[in-house]
Formats: structure tokens, C-alpha cells, sequence
């Protein structure tokens, strides 16, 4: 049981990042939606990311959850997590890329901030994703910092 608590928690750990970044890009692309010409694709991918990146821990929580051998789950732990990173060996792969290389080291200005209200004159699409993105990050911090341990717990019982 040890061990797929544990398991489950470095598969946690592994995921956060791509949830986080998910909602980072979500947050960016609703308080700086005139920077896009359409701010609807960077919120999406945003959002995939981190639906992506939730079902991938549950699905392994689960899988791990069902083994009854300390060693099997140390082999299925590595192997789901070699899967779960092949996004960023997909992206690593692409250094050659003349785009790649352009934005490699660009940081995108946060010119925005909730303080200077820039949903003031937003059209009501761009209200909803904000309710979106504040539903998904309310979820992110209680759920998955606060219940997902209890959540690995209560699976390897």
C-alpha cells in the first residue's frame, strides 16, 4: 500500500507542472484576449492540457491502485510515467524548428492584471472563459493539493 501511495503522489507531482501551465496559459489569454486575434485557441489548449493532464494522474491512480505487488507497481509506475512525459520529448524534439528557436527564449509580457479590471469592455465569451478558468483553478488548488492524497489513500484500500 506504501507504494502505490507513493506512486501515486510522484505521478502527482510529475502532472502538476502541465495543470499549472494549463491554467497560466488560460488565466493569460483571458486578461490579455485583445493580444490574440482569437483568444478562444490558446484558452482551449489550455484547458485540453489540463483535462489531459488530470485524466492521465487519475488513470494511473487507478491502474496502480489494483496491483498487489510492490515491484509491479515500481514497473507500471515508471512505464505510465514514460508515457505521460512523451508531450515534452515531442516538443524537446522540435529544437530545429525555425519557430522553436524564435520563441525559445521569449517570455510573454503580463501587461494585465485583475487590479486594472481588463474584463471591463470584454465581450460576454471572453466573461464565460474567465468563469471557466476560475472554476478549473478553484479545482486545481482545493482538489488537487488538499483531496488528492486522501484521493490515493482511499484507492489503495
Amino acid at each position: 500500500m506504501v507504494a502505490r501511495f507513493i506512486a501515486s503522489m510522484m505521478m502527482h507531482i510529475n502532472v502538476e507542472k502541465d495543470v499549472k501551465m494549463g491554467i497560466v496559459l488560460m488565466k493569460y489569454s483571458v486578461n490579455h484576449y485583445k493580444s490574440f486575434s482569437n483568444p478562444y485557441m490558446p484558452f482551449a489548449v489550455g484547458i485540453l492540457s489540463t483535462i489531459i493532464a488530470v485524466v492521465i494522474e487519475i488513470n494511473v491512480m487507478v491502474i496502480l491502485s489494483g496491483l498487489p505487488d510492490v515491484l509491479q507497481v515500481v514497473v507500471r509506475y515508471v512505464s505510465l510515467a514514460s508515457i505521460a512525459k512523451i508531450p515534452g520529448i515531442y516538443f524537446n524534439s522540435l529544437t530545429d524548428s525555425s519557430f522553436v528557436t524564435k520563441c525559445k527564449d521569449k517570455k510573454l509580457p503580463i501587461t494585465q492584471h485583475r487590479a486594472m479590471n481588463p474584463l471591463h469592455d470584454a465581450p460576454i465569451r471572453i466573461k464565460i472563459c474567465r468563469v471557466v478558468y476560475k472554476i478549473w483553478r478553484i479545482a486545481f488548488c482545493s482538489i488537487g493539493f488538499y483531496f488528492m492524497p486522501f484521493t490515493a489513500i482511499f484507492l489503495n484500500f
